[in-house]
């Protein structure tokens, strides 16, 4: 095992079944691929055939009841199949209304909970609700996000586990902010999960963000883009930013883009970065072609760099 262990991010949602006895069968039903991606089994299979070392998923405590019997299930399947849960990607909810902090930091424990149960470190947090909700942030709303993130980040702690602001490009906290309520939050509580795509698509340089919160960025999402710096207009569409009506994509799989990878490599090994890095293909057409990808790249172009 190298310095980096990489997770690959579950955007198979819904997967029904635990395991298809009936595989032949049920291919016949519609004699497509569906019944390729209808089992974890078979999720799970690709996942490790492609050289990946865990998965990451969404928190879905329901699912895991219902399917596994609980968390103890899920880890022991998972597990059989030689991989680990990283951790679980959750959003905080509107924590920026004081009346509302309470309510987000109960549904984050329970998020933590379930990832602690898993054997997780991390808790990927989506730092608020979407940007043309409720416009830029006011004082009190920079404020009250900064004591929710610092209340939930201390449960995460309490519970070993790492609570790491997961930035969306269309977020509340936004370009204007961003900087702002990552440096006035509680280092010892509030880490980052550095999403490569979403902050260079909101007008970070990768590179340059890595080498000023080094110290704080406790895990990734490994995502390429070609849209640097988006207007604001975009950003704060009234619509859904991430879905376009004509197709076009914001994220690629890492190599596919413009960014810089080989840079933030170099400066991962300068810093002596372990731990553990998710690769994230939310919009890929072909999620069995992104995880394939996705392995080639880290497993044997960035390995050359630092692993």
């Amino acid at each position: 095992m190298g310095n980096i262990q990489y997770s690959f991010m579950s955007h198979w949602k819904g997967i029904p079944y635990k395991s298809i006895p009936n595989f032949r069968d049920f291919y016949y039903e519609d004699k497509t691929n569906y019944a390729y991606y209808q089992s974890w089994d078979d999720i799970l299979k690709y996942t490790k055939a492609c050289g990946f070392d865990g998965i990451e998923t969404f928190a879905m405590l329901q699912e895991i009841d219902s399917i596994f019997g609980g968390p103890s299930g899920f880890v022991d399947f998972v597990e059989s199949h030689g991989l680990k849960i990283s951790g679980m990607f959750s959003g905080m909810g509107p924590g920026h209304v004081k009346e509302n902090i309470p309510t987000c930091v109960a549904n984050a424990t329970r998020a933590i909970k379930l990832i602690a149960a898993c054997g997780g470190k991390h808790l990927n947090l989506c730092p608020g609700i979407d940007h043309t909700t409720v416009g830029p942030l006011t004082e009190d709303g920079i404020q009250n996000t900064i004591t929710c993130l610092n209340e939930i980040g201390r449960v995460a702690e309490d519970h070993g586990v790492h609570m790491g602001i997961h930035n969306e490009f269309f977020c509340i906290m936004n370009k204007p902010n961003h900087r702002r309520i990552i440096e006035t939050t509680d280092p010892k509580y509030v880490h980052y999960c550095l999403d490569t795509a979403q902050v260079a698509i909101m007008g970070e340089d990768l590179c340059q963000f890595y080498e000023d919160y080094h110290d704080r960025i406790c895990t990734f999402h490994m995502k390429d883009t070609v849209d640097m710096n988006l207007p604001d207009e975009i950003r704060y569409s009234p619509s859904n930013p991430e879905i376009q009506d004509d197709g076009h994509r914001w994220f690629w799989e890492p190599g596919l883009g413009a960014l810089d990878f080989e840079g933030l490599y170099k400066l991962m090994k300068k810093y002596n970065f372990q731990g553990w890095a998710t690769v994230e293909t939310d919009g890929s057409p072909d999620l069995m072609a992104s995880l394939a990808h996705s392995g080639y790249f880290f497993r044997k172009k960035m390995a050359k760099i630092y692993e």
